[in-house]
């Protein structure tokens, strides 16, 4: 009988025993550090996702309770405002004009996700549904707040809206921000918030992008807000309230659902049908 080959076999006996310091679950050399958990780290960015987004909504409830406590002030600023320019044309015009040129930078932002993958379709889709519950909620205030418009009492003005119509905070002025937002976050990759857009997206956008992406939506939000307030339909602290609205809810949302619509729309496209509709090259 030929003898085994001692080079071939081993036992537990003929092992090297572990370092000291170190236990089965660790690396030698890390000082008895555990190997990293997934599933932890995952969880831990989780927690600290829904942290900023709680964060951004009470730093909106706070901006909306401070406006709101000022409104003597803010009335005076109308009074102001309005003596000047509740006349003034073309006011209305940029209101709902810049409210419609909003909606179609978001659907531009939305054919052009489709070139760049699941993740930003994702983040544009979550995008345009905090938009919606931006809106849901401006006007969940609104309704509870029950503040008179200026234009009831104040002055008179040529398209006051109707009894009922509350003013706090102003729904224009939500909308336009949380859809301003949602094309910042969705379209422009060189500004987004930390944990909100994919890390893929970091990298420093053109000039020409910053300035449509960013300038260009922001701009729009702000003279539908200043032309709501010129018209004469809402006092000043309406439309910050309804700014503060808009742009929390919309970072609040994508910071939280990006990750999880993400893995969604992947899945999602392995339908080759839903694929061909998500993403501009299916294959």
């Amino acid at each position: 009988m030929t003898p085994p080959d001692s080079s071939r076999t081993s036992t537990l006996l003929d092992r090297p025993a572990a370092p000291l310091g170190t236990t089965s679950g660790t690396v030698p050399g890390t000082a008895s550090r555990p190997l990293p958990e997934p599933s932890a780290d995952a969880s831990n960015r989780a927690a600290g996702q829904v942290l900023v987004a709680v964060s951004w909504l009470v730093g909106a409830a706070l901006v909306v309770l401070v406006a709101r406590l000022l409104r003597g002030p803010s009335e005076a600023l109308y009074l102001a405002i309005t003596a000047r320019t509740a006349d003034l044309p073309g006011s209305e015009l940029v209101a709902e004009g810049g409210v419609l040129v909003l909606l179609g930078l978001c659907a531009v932002v939305a054919w052009r996700s489709r070139r760049a993958g699941a993740s930003a379709v994702g983040t544009t889709l979550v995008a345009g549904a905090g938009a919606v519950v931006a809106y849901a909620a401006s006007e969940a205030v609104k309704s509870l707040v029950r503040q008179p418009r200026g234009c009831w009492e104040l002055v008179e003005v040529a398209h006051c809206p109707a009894a009922g119509d509350w003013s706090f905070p102003s729904n224009h002025t939500a909308i336009a921000f949380a859809l301003a937002t949602a094309v910042v976050l969705a379209g422009a990759p060189a500004v987004r918030v930390p944990g909100a857009v994919p890390a893929r997206h970091a990298y420093r956008s053109p000039l020409r992008d910053v300035a449509l992406w960013v300038v260009l939506p922001v701009a729009l939000a702000v003279a539908v807000a200043s032309a709501r307030v010129a018209q004469g339909v809402h006092f000043p602290h309406d439309v910050v309230a309804g700014a503060a609205v808009g742009v929390a809810v919309v970072v609040a949302t994508v910071t939280v659902l990006a990750g999880p619509a993400t893995v969604a729309v992947t899945a999602a496209c392995r339908v080759d049908g839903v694929r061909r509709v998500l993403l501009a090259r299916p294959s």
